[in-house]
């Protein structure tokens, strides 16, 4: 075999087909397997196999010990007692994998006689990106001269959203990258047609996941099958117009099916050649910490190697990558921020080592932040609280101050989300940029706690000399043009919205899926004390519920969009003030309204046990937050990567179970369950720290520039 430099592996043994691959695994250090069900005779079989081809070391067997001990007896094959692991249930078997693959214990998974769904369940806690999906390497010598290509997804995604399908194409072209050292592999998006037909959905998919920007690939779409893998085709009917097929149509390395039904039909003819000696083909399972092989019995016993051995290569390649990866991260410079975050009743205070938390509290206060009311003396009272957290945990070394931004005043155009500078320290010498300061001190939008972020970090920059910013303040406002009208030319829709727990979440799904945030396209749900959910196009937040006396569904306290006429007899037929009718709407209002209770996990503990009015709340709760979502995906035309949900209430499994049950279709569901603000502040400083972004400077009197 030849040797090729792939940039991903160094200089390792070239795979030029799937012949190839127990050879390459083979000069390779053997690995370490766990099989779940572990007492299948076949399987025991296949495992000595594949020891006996040096690439197997070690094989971890799972579930009920007698019968794995009869079965290694029957087969004749030695294991140590140590690698036989005893569970009483399919359930346990599950929650035991992944166990062992967390500690480092296994390397690979090769699922046994065990209910594929009740292991795929549990793998789920293993996942790297939202979408598992199956890639298939084979040859073929009637197709394409018998070279290998990719084929995705023939088993494990039933419902191919546009965010799904992403997903599997990055984890095919990763495959294809990894194990054959093709750079830049040409990725086919396959459909009945190479022209989009409206009514045709595959080619209207394709067309848009092909305009896409994709990163180490080339992608095409539509292209039928023809004229994907062979060049006489091309020759015959002519060139598509399909965007990048001049490099791609008849060459493609990867061959992406719009659906699970496409996918297996092809996967399932190539077996079938197989079998008559004309294809080879081996498979994986992406998507989790470590290569995951669901065997089929019917397979042929070179199949089931070659997918042994694609693991392996896969697993030892990115193995090798994430090691470079890590000793790069180790290698960056050390940040240490206080992050603080004002709110009505308490201050949470944090300090972080890049994006390690160090130490956090969340300090009590009884808020006088009332409309008149001295600001200042507050910040002082505040920060002699932080000053004892910060006595307490004998804090040193700081680098930077992050304090939550605020309802600062809209200066002239929008305000782009990012890092702001609140102070610089040149020569020694602290500049406290004052507008920032009196944007929430004198010309603040409305009263909130949230103001007392920025005075806050101006303060210890002054006192410590260090530079100080605030993080997506809440009147951060991305909105594009269409989504600024109201329906009444004397009211423009402005954004005001969670921001930071909005932008935290999409930077943590970028780094997650190992994607630039600013190509990111989801859908944002921050469900806490308030809601906002928002759309988010190439990172930009185009579009959101207003979250304060706006629209959206209601919450704990706070009503969100309410029927007009209704709205309007309350205005001049109830009797109350306008600071009444605010404080009516937005303290008085959602489960306190309709409950007297704003306490969503007492709420929920009462509809579990029978209660039908507050089981009907929490349903409608669901049902609002789930309508919100479809619109923000209409939003970004349902050209969705994942609905992203976060903030206190996601830890509600009846209401995450309302919304998951309405919203399935549209794409993968990610949960961050753990409050993304506080290091989000602190992941913004880095970013201006460690050069990779330049801090926005505001303004009171013109636009935010960089």
């Amino acid at each position: 075999m030849t040797q090729t430099n792939n940039r991903n592996t160094g200089d390792l043994p070239k795979v030029a087909g799937v012949s190839d691959l127990l050879e390459v695994a083979g000069a390779m250090a053997p690995k370490n397997v766990v099989i779940p069900g572990g007492h299948r005779e076949d399987d025991l079989r296949l495992l000595e196999s594949a020891r006996d081809h040096g690439i197997i070391r070690d094989c971890l067997l799972i579930g009920d010990a007698d019968r794995i001990r009869v079965a290694t007896h029957k087969v004749g094959i030695d294991v140590p007692e140590s690698h036989i692991l005893n569970t009483a249930s399919d359930e346990e078997t599950a929650a035991k994998t992944v166990d062992l693959v967390r500690k480092g214990r296994a390397d690979i998974i090769i699922k046994g006689d065990i209910s594929t769904p009740t292991l795929s369940r549990a793998i789920l806690k293993l996942r790297v990106r939202n979408t598992m999906g199956q890639v298939t390497m084979f040859d073929a010598a009637p197709l394409a001269d018998g070279r290998p290509m990719f084929l995705t997804d023939p088993g494990v995604t039933t419902e191919c959203t546009y965010g799904r399908l992403i997903d599997l194409i990055e984890s095919a072209a990763d495959v294809c990258r990894v194990v054959t050292g093709i750079e830049k592999p040409r990725v086919a998006l396959l459909s009945a047609n190479e022209k989009v037909i409206p009514s045709l959905h595959s080619s209207v998919m394709a067309a848009a996941l092909a305009e896409r920007k994709w990163n180490d690939m080339i992608v095409c779409g539509p292209l039928s099958f023809d004229l994907a893998t062979d060049m006489e085709s091309v020759s015959c009917k002519g060139m598509p117009a399909s965007r990048n097929a001049r490099q791609v149509a008849g060459r493609a390395d990867v061959l992406v099916c719009p659906g699970i039904d496409t996918a297996n039909a092809v996967y399932k003819t190539i077996m079938a050649m197989a079998k008559y000696g004309d294809a080879s083909m081996a498979g994986i399972t992406t998507g989790v910490e470590v290569p995951y092989g669901i065997l089929s019995r019917s397979d042929p016993l070179e199949t089931k190697l070659d997918s042994i051995a694609l693991c392996c290569v896969y697993a030892e390649r990115t193995g090798h990558r994430e090691r470079v990866a890590t000793a790069k991260r180790k290698a960056a410079k050390a940040q240490r921020i206080l992050t603080i975050n004002p709110g009505s009743t308490s201050t949470k205070v944090a300090v972080f080592e890049n994006d390690t938390c160090l130490h956090e509290q969340e300090l009590s206060y009884a808020s006088k932040l009332l409309p008149g009311s001295d600001l200042q003396a507050e910040v002082d009272e505040r920060i002699e609280q932080v000053d004892a957290f910060l006595r307490k945990h004998k804090v040193r070394g700081l680098t930077a101050i992050v304090g939550r931004g605020g309802f600062l005043k809209r200066p002239k155009g929008k305000l782009k989300g990012g890092t702001y500078l609140v102070a610089d320290v040149k020569r020694n010498k602290v500049r406290v940029q004052e507008d920032i300061v009196r944007g929430v001190t004198e010309f603040a939008e409305m009263d909130h706690a949230s103001n007392l972020g920025i005075p806050m970090a101006a303060a210890y920059a002054r006192r410590l000399t260090l530079p100080a910013y605030a993080v997506d303040p809440v009147v951060v406002d991305e909105f594009c043009p269409e989504a600024e009208l109201s329906g009444y030319a004397g009211i423009t829709r402005k954004s005001t919205a969670h921001a930071l727990s909005i932008k935290a979440a999409v930077h943590q799904f970028a780094e997650d899926n190992q994607r630039d945030p600013k190509a990111v396209n989801v859908v944002v749900g921050h469900l806490g004390g308030g809601i906002t959910i928002a759309a988010i196009r190439k990172g930009r937040m185009i579009d959101n519920t207003i979250a304060l006396l706006g629209e959206g569904p209601f919450t704990p306290q706070r009503t969100g969009g309410v029927p007009q006429k209704e709205l309007i007899d309350l205005c001049y037929d109830g009797g109350m003030s306008k600071a009444e009718l605010i404080t009516e709407l937005t303290k008085r209002g959602g489960l306190v309204s309709y409950l007297g209770d704003d306490r969503l996990e007492r709420i929920g503990e009462l509809a579990l046990s029978g209660d039908k009015k507050a089981a009907r709340v929490v349903e409608a709760m669901a049902y609002q937050v789930a309508k919100d979502i479809g619109a923000m995906a209409a939003a970004v035309e349902h050209k969705v990567e994942a609905i992203v949900l976060t903030g206190g209430m996601v830890r509600s499994s009846l209401l995450l179970r309302g919304i998951r049950r309405r919203i399935a279709s549209l794409g993968p569901i990610v949960v961050y369950r753990e409050s993304l603000e506080m290091v989000a502040m602190a992941r913004g400083a880095c970013r201006v720290l460690s050069g990779r972004e330049k801090p926005l400077q505001y303004s009171l009197n013109r636009r935010v520039s960089s």
